[in-house]
């Protein structure tokens, strides 16, 4: 009894850090590496006296704020498809970048960059939504992971197949692309530098619909863990979910990735460490590993401005070099 306790006293403590750890790398990622040497009290002075000729004022305001939001908005939308997608199909190395999601709304961004024949003039947004699809459609399609009690191994191998092939089209892209290889390049590498206010009024709105979506499946995830048959029997409409988790990832992910290009790994980390925290309730595993994405994608987008001074490292090359290794920690500790 005393244990029990005790764990209900000190549960409240893990959404507290939790949030405590995004909010502050949102607030040291409004002011923090600035050329303008930008620090706290900067913020503050735009709440008790805003001044429009003020140009540290202006700078965190048209610059430094949208950016964050869309960081965090981004992460916690990857953290939330992570999480739908190694709820719907049981397996614990499903995610936007394995099951090549990413990879394939990247792969028809760039073709449509180029003006290829069949993508020529279609909306980035569009070109990446399509692209997701294809991507994931062709790994579940082969992979079997729709199906009940479908084989990891299988979705593996489809994934890694599935991503060689639309990894080799985007840098044929890129050959042909020429003089646009470089910003089709360093889009490829998941970047932030080049969002602003238009960008945060594109994301959100899609964000929202989809995270509405994806939320109003939490019961049937939970049920579902139990085993299709299990969730049948208990009123679920599994292939409804199947289509409601299905939809919401490819719009959580391609809006995403027509902003920033695909950021790595968050799909994947932030589900484990949600659930190392908060164990199996989808009801909290949602909202946890959207908080968690968040918090790694703000954290790493500042970590981009502080590896090489006076340059910016891409955030999806600081995303992959923390959860390479996470991903071989998971593999060495058998959570896989």
């Amino acid at each position: 009894m005393n244990i029990s306790l005790s764990a209900r006293q000190t549960w409240p403590l893990k959404p507290a850090i939790l949030i405590t750890t995004l909010l502050s790398g949102f607030m040291f990622s409004l002011y923090g590496q600035s050329e303008f040497l930008l620090q706290a009290n900067d913020l503050w002075q735009i709440l008790i006296a805003p001044d429009s000729n003020n140009i540290k004022q202006q700078i965190i305001l048209s610059l430094r704020l949208p950016r964050s939001l869309v960081a965090c908005l981004i992460g916690f939308n990857l953290g939330i498809a992570g999480l739908l997608m190694q709820g719907l199909t049981r397996n614990p190395l499903a995610s936007p970048t394995l099951f090549a999601i990413n990879s394939g709304a990247a792969c028809l961004m760039a073709l449509n960059s180029i003006g290829f024949i069949f993508f020529s003039g279609l909306p980035s947004e569009v070109a990446t939504f399509l692209g997701a699809l294809l991507g994931g459609g062709l790994v579940f399609l082969l992979g079997g992971g729709l199906r009940s009690n479908n084989n990891i191994l299988r979705l593996i191998l489809a994934g890694i197949a599935i991503n060689g092939l639309l990894t080799s089209l985007t840098r044929a892209a890129l050959i042909i692309a020429d003089d646009k290889a470089y910003s089709i390049l360093h889009w490829l590498s998941g970047s932030l530098s080049e969002v602003d206010w238009q960008s945060w009024s594109q994301l959100w709105p899609v964000s929202l619909v989809a995270l509405l979506l994806a939320f109003s499946c939490s019961r049937g995830l939970n049920l579902n863990a139990l085993g299709e048959q299990t969730a049948a029997s208990l009123g679920i409409n599994v292939t409804w979910l199947r289509i409601r988790v299905c939809l919401a990832v490819l719009l959580l992910t391609s809006i995403s990735v027509t902003l920033a290009g695909p950021i790595v790994f968050i799909g994947l980390i932030a589900p484990h460490l949600a659930r190392a925290l908060f164990h199996n309730n989808h009801f909290v595993l949602l909202p946890a590993s959207g908080l968690l994405g968040a918090a790694l994608v703000c954290w790493s987008d500042l970590l981009s401005r502080t590896i090489v001074p006076g340059a910016e490292t891409p955030v999806g090359i600081v995303t992959a070099l923390i959860g390479t290794p996470f991903f071989i920690y998971l593999v060495l500790k058998g959570k896989l």
